[in-house]
């Protein structure tokens, strides 16, 4: 049984950084259900754990009991299970989606990113690889952008309410899991961009992660004229609005 104290604060931290050298801890549920992960740790009411690229907690409750495991690293992440194919890009719509998590996406934010629910948590999403439009925020007084509004229903219209693969890449800002996202044999990213209602991201990639399909789509839909693209010259990036608009 784990002791939560704060040298497991430490201890999650190292396992992030050198995850070949740390062992793995079990969280048994009270319904039955065992999670691996790197390790679990105690945060007022909740068992908190790193799982699916994400920090996650649970009632502590519903824990029945917190085991340590032996087990070099945690084997069988769903985010890390090896896909089950001969070969072929990553990016591909053809990706053998049962090697991924399976989501149930209950909210859409904006154009690049949403909320879902599946494994007993609750995770905020970031679409890797692209940027969308900026949305209105009116706290900060920042208006939307043109076809901010267009991606994100582009996107609700693509995922709304439906289960989707999630291949997750880590996380990122405000605690969001970074990943690419698989719905009906499609890349709902790549499909972003391909209409126009996203460019490629124009900060750093995740680590093993491809952007040649993202940017040869996005070169074809300027070409194309779609969506975004259709304002020429006055097309401003999501990247240089944030930047306007940050205070």
């Amino acid at each position: 049984m784990c002791k939560f104290n704060q040298k497991w604060h430490i201890l999650f931290v190292l396992s992030i950084l050198f995850p070949l050298l740390a062992d793995a801890d079990t969280i048994i549920l009270k319904n039955g259900e065992k999670i691996k992960t790197t390790r679990a740790w105690t945060e007022g009411n909740l068992i908190k754990c790193y799982r699916f690229g994400a920090v996650v907690g649970y009632l502590k409750e519903n824990v029945k009991a917190v085991e340590d495991d032996p087990q070099e690293y945690f084997e069988k992440v769903i985010f890390l299970k090896k896909e089950k194919r001969a070969g072929g890009n990553e990016q591909n719509s053809n990706v053998h989606q049962d090697s991924l998590a399976q989501f149930k996406v209950q909210k859409i934010y904006d154009g690049d990113s949403f909320k879902a629910t599946g494994h007993n948590i609750t995770i905020k999403v970031r679409l890797a690889g692209i940027d969308a439009p900026e949305t209105a925020y009116k706290r900060k007084r920042k208006p939307g952008q043109p076809y901010s509004e267009k991606a994100k229903k582009y996107l609700a219209d693509m995922i709304q309410n439906k289960t989707v693969n999630i291949k997750g890449y880590g996380t990122g800002a405000y605690n969001r899991q970074i990943a690419e996202i698989f719905v009906g044999g499609k890349n709902v990213g790549l499909e972003m961009v391909k209409a126009g209602f996203a460019e490629v991201y124009q900060g750093k990639f995740p680590k093993k992660f491809d952007p040649a399909p993202y940017r040869e789509a996005e070169m074809n839909a300027k070409k194309s004229r779609e969506g975004m693209w259709d304002l020429g010259s006055e097309y401003v990036s999501p990247k240089k609005w944030r930047k306007i608009y940050k205070n």
